[in-house]
């Protein structure tokens, strides 16, 4: 099995871009911004959410509560300062392309945040995404704070529903020119994995992310199809996806167990999902699996570990995934 790549942890030119001047992140101090400018105060901003909800504030975003990482990585990389997070703990453990300030507070888990917590870290603005509020908080949450909704995942246009939401994220802090120097990086960074993968002669390589589940001899994987953001940021630089199930509406994710895996062309690199916690080879047990075994990827060592970057993220962490998915797709043919 291949050993995990020693450049996991390596932060890309978007990410480097993305964090500078990100040092006072989450203070309460509103007198200047993250990247050193002055606070817009150009009057009230007005955006339109996932549900055709119009949200107005009364002058751009100073405290910020984000209820999902995307939001919360977004928020970060163009300035904002956060006030609480939707379970912290798990975005540093997932997430490495924008770090958060220890002052932001943890204000509970995603899908379930804490009213309380909320309350006090005394937000001008809570951002999240459709599924973050539980049914009867809505209301409750408003009367913290303007509540904006953004749409989680789009399968049918996921590097659309990326940039409207970063966009959108930029108009709610007052962060538009800081947005469009951001986005400029990405293109950047998409434009050279394209034209690395074109040198290296592996356009057209077929790879899948996955996320597996393992237990004695049996393993399930969470497949991402091809409207998920990771397989299209792949497409964009010039692999193909491997796997052809469009799976939901929204991430484009279905299941497969390891029959279902045959499925794959041989020359397929499997990208496994995963975090420093879990096992540094979590397909140990298929070992005796002949199945397994026989599976093109295996055969051929191409597997890598994805670890720390989020993958459902903004423009910093899709940066970082081209970056590496250039990488590894190089290394691999060098390899065989």
């Amino acid at each position: 099995m291949m050993k995990p790549s020693t450049s996991l942890h390596r932060v890309t030119a978007v990410a480097a871009v993305a964090l500078l001047g990100l040092t006072a992140c989450g203070t309460t101090d509103v007198e200047e911004t993250e990247n050193g400018a002055e606070p817009n105060d150009s009057g009230p901003v007005t955006v339109t959410d996932y549900r055709g909800e119009e949200i107005t504030l009364d002058a751009p975003a100073q405290r910020v509560v984000t209820l999902e990482w995307a939001q919360t990585e977004n928020v970060e990389v163009l300035g904002g300062r956060h006030v609480g997070v939707a379970d912290l703990e798990g975005y540093e453990t997932w997430a490495t392309a924008a770090s958060v300030d220890d002052d932001a507070a943890d204000v509970g888990i995603r899908t379930e945040p804490s009213l309380e917590a909320i309350g006090q870290a005394d937000p001008d603005l809570i951002l999240g995404v459709d599924v973050s509020v539980p049914e009867g908080l809505l209301e409750d949450l408003e009367e913290i704070a303007p509540v904006v909704l953004q749409s989680g995942a789009d399968a049918a246009d996921p590097l659309g529903n990326m940039e409207e939401n970063f966009y959108m994220t930029a108009e709610l802090l007052g962060a538009e020119d800081r947005a469009d120097e951001v986005w400029a990086e990405f293109e950047e960074t998409r434009d050279n994995s394209a034209e690395a993968i074109a040198e290296a002669g592996v356009e057209g390589t077929p790879f899948v992310l996955v996320y597996p589940t393992v237990e004695g001899n049996t393993a399930t994987f969470r497949m991402h199809g091809p409207g998920a953001l990771a397989q299209t940021l792949g497409t964009e630089i010039g692999l193909e996806s491997a796997w052809e199930d469009e799976g939901d509406e929204a991430f484009a994710i279905s299941q497969s167990d390891v029959e279902g895996l045959t499925s794959l062309d041989d020359e397929t690199i499997l990208y496994w999902w995963t975090t420093a916690a879990d096992p540094a080879d979590p397909f140990e047990p298929l070992e005796d699996n002949s199945v397994w075994t026989s599976l093109g990827f295996v055969e051929n060592e191409a597997m890598h570990p994805v670890e720390g970057i989020w993958i459902y993220g903004g423009p910093a962490s899709a940066g970082q995934w081209m970056e590496y998915l250039t990488e590894t797709a190089i290394e691999t043919a060098e390899q065989q």
